[in-house]
């Protein structure tokens, strides 16, 4: 399977990463590679995290961290949607996707 981080989660990184670097650069590179490394086990195991709380996501804690990624499925492709900071009101973040998330309205 490919990974794609969708250009939300692809921000989302960033501001993580960014945000943490400000105090500790050296921890920032620690969480991005934990975070793309859980990604990347999607590749293997797809089905490895829970049902979403969107139609048709799914989502995955990162181990020792306190971030959440939420992602899709497809047949040949695993695209991370949203990296979410577990202290975050995910059902208010999640609102806030909604629209990203979703092909628009025709």
């Amino acid at each position: 399977m490919r990974l794609v981080f969708a250009e939300p989660a692809e921000s989302d990184l960033k501001d993580i990463i960014d945000y943490i670097a400000l105090d500790n650069p050296l921890a920032a590179e620690r969480v991005y590679g934990a975070i793309v490394a859980t990604a990347e086990r999607l590749t293997r195991f797809p089905e490895i995290g829970r049902v979403g709380r969107l139609p048709d996501t799914r989502e995955l804690t990162v181990t020792s961290l306190p971030y959440l990624i939420v992602y899709q499925v497809a047949t040949e492709t695993v695209t991370i949607l949203a990296v979410f900071h577990g202290a975050r009101d995910l059902a208010r973040a999640l609102d806030e996707r909604k629209a990203g998330l979703k092909p628009p309205q025709q």
